[in-house]
């Protein structure tokens, strides 16, 4: 059987030269043309890993065992996918934590981040909190690969959001935007945290209220132009989006709003929505088909 890596990037290779030679119908636009590249959201793939990380692993407590145990599963599926990994460790509560950086081949240095954390409270399996979204991020990663898309984008599966025995939080994704270096905070386009999306409806997009709101409101746009039901909101700082726009990077989250699982034991599987995880899945897939060189340098502008 052939690997699904050399798979990727078989079809890596071979994607300019059809995107190219093919045009789109009379009267379609580039953006609905470069659309036609991405594959589509599939909500059954997404459960799966779900399953694996809420389930299969199940509590994620940040420096534990079954954290670096979810961040082995998330990168050897982005590995599978054709994408690059790094591993970015750090230290916290006495113990070693990590994220899991992806980006595929060629891509920038500075794109758009697109990231959620991997791990959960104690007690919490933490199916919506947050493997809901590292889904998310890897179905999307699948949808994107080997299209002209990812090369603006970088995928982060943040740990150590959750608080910790110090009481910090947004560990993982402050070592992130530390590590980053003056250049690289000044140049890096902007940053989409998705966290909690598969237990509420409308969806929300917003900012934390402290960095650019520009790519939150790029967000919202391009979700609403797509008949998603969504609405803007400004939070607190209060998922890994925070630490981006304190940086002065334009930041967004994706979220479905307060549910009674929240840092629960009940935070399972069976208690979370397939139905809202494909549809934050397809409004993260608008935004994907949207960003380009054009896009970056708006965020750029600040």
């Amino acid at each position: 059987m052939i690997a699904r890596g050399f798979i990727a990037l078989l079809i890596a290779t071979l994607s300019p030269l059809w995107d190219a030679s093919v045009p789109g119908p009379p009267g379609e636009t580039a953006t609905e043309q470069a659309e036609q590249q991405l594959g589509y959201f599939n909500k059954d793939r997404a459960m799966t890993h779900v399953r694996a990380l809420a389930r299969d692993i199940g509590i994620r407590v940040r420096a534990t065992r079954n954290e670096r145990r979810g961040a082995r599963y998330i990168a050897a599926e982005f590995e599978s996918l054709g994408y690059r990994v790094r591993i970015q460790k750090f230290s916290v509560d006495d113990g070693t934590s990590r994220n899991i950086v992806a980006w595929w081949p060629g891509a920038r240095r500075y794109p758009v981040i697109l990231g959620g954390h991997m791990d959960s409270v104690p007690g919490a399996p933490g199916a919506n909190d947050n493997a809901s979204g590292v889904a998310v991020l890897l179905e999307t990663a699948r949808i994107a690969a080997g299209t002209s898309h990812v090369e603006f984008l970088k995928f982060v599966a943040f740990g150590s959001e959750e608080y910790g025995a110090d009481g910090s939080h947004h560990v993982g994704s402050q070592v992130f935007v530390n590590r980053l270096g003056e250049h690289g905070r000044a140049r890096l386009a902007g940053m989409v945290s998705v966290d909690m999306v598969a237990d509420g409806s409308p969806l929300i997009v917003g900012t934390a209220g402290i960095g650019p709101d520009v790519m939150a409101r790029v967000l919202f746009k391009k979700i609403d132009r797509k008949g998603i039901e969504v609405v803007y909101r400004t939070t607190c700082d209060c998922s890994d989006n925070g630490p981006f726009e304190l940086a002065g990077i334009p930041g967004s989250f994706m979220w479905s709003g307060d549910e009674p699982d929240y840092h629960s034991p009940s935070d399972t599987v069976r208690n979370m929505s397939p139905k809202d995880l494909g549809r934050t899945g397809r409004a993260l897939r608008a935004l994907v088909a949207a960003v380009d060189i054009d896009l970056l340098r708006r965020l750029r502008e600040r």
